[in-house]
């Protein structure tokens, strides 16, 4: 356990050390994302059932932008660290670690996360201090709710990356997920059931019902949690079994370090 301890930590100290010295970089995704609230926030009543939210309230536009951009920043980790180690040849590598490339890309995962945590806080701030909207910002509500809803972004990344060893260039459908999360996370999966099974629908509602409606995680209750584990856990599963899949068929063909 120590070992892995030590692993998380040097992911973390790496992508902290990545964060400052591309700080201008850090700096110039945080200003784009901005700049595209500002362009939503601008043309509100025009573009608000195209913004990722449920409900006509500037509240649900802020929400779901900010939940988009956590959700697209998640995803975009995994497929993204996949196709740059395939594209330099330095994917085998990952796989001749002792740790095994399931506790490497934990690891990553996990300290990634806290970073992208970060700027998801920085970017609902800003876009909180534009708009002049209120939110319940409920720390300890909202940790294990997005933590959940995680698992459906690390399983679309896992696809996608899985997909890119075998076909290497696949831009233009990565693009188009993009938009895809939109129409996952406007869904009203609190009223339709089979909803809520899609990618990132069920814990997006319950961080409108957070954030909005003032619930707390006794209100949400402990069944519904559960449930977003389950849906999340199932697609992380589906995912990350489409990438073995993917991996083994690359393995097979001599094609894991090749780009």
């Amino acid at each position: 356990m120590r070992e892995k301890l030590l692993l998380l930590r040097a992911f973390f100290k790496k992508e902290w050390i990545i964060l400052k010295r591309y700080s201008v970089n850090s700096l110039g995704g945080i200003l784009t994302m901005y700049v595209i609230f500002l362009m939503l926030f601008a043309g509100y009543k025009g573009v608000s059932n195209l913004a990722g939210i449920e409900g006509d309230t500037m509240e649900g536009l802020v929400v779901g932008y900010a939940l988009w951009v956590f959700l697209l920043i998640t995803y975009q980790d995994i497929s993204f660290t996949l196709r740059i180690e395939s594209q330099e040849g330095t994917l085998e590598q990952l796989y001749m670690s002792p740790h095994g490339i399931g506790w490497v890309m934990g690891a990553k995962v996990a300290a990634s996360f806290l970073i992208n945590l970060l700027i998801m806080a920085i970017i609902l701030f800003i876009t909180m201090l534009t708009s002049g909207v209120s939110l319940n910002l409920d720390f300890f509500s909202l940790l294990p709710v997005l933590v959940g809803t995680l698992f459906s972004s690390l399983a679309m990344g896992f696809l996608v990356g899985g997909l890119t060893l075998i076909f290497k260039r696949i831009d233009s459908y990565t693009q188009m997920i993009q938009f895809i999360w939109i129409a996952f996370i406007s869904l009203p999966a609190n009223q339709i059931f089979w909803m809520r099974l899609l990618p990132g629908s069920y814990g997006a509602t319950l961080v409108r019902n957070i954030t909005i409606s003032n619930q707390n995680l006794i209100q949400i209750g402990l069944n519904q949690l559960l449930f977003l584990y389950i849906i999340g856990s199932t697609h992380l599963a589906i995912g990350y079994g489409i990438y073995k899949l993917c991996e083994r068929k690359a393995m097979r063909e001599g094609m894991l370090g090749h780009y």
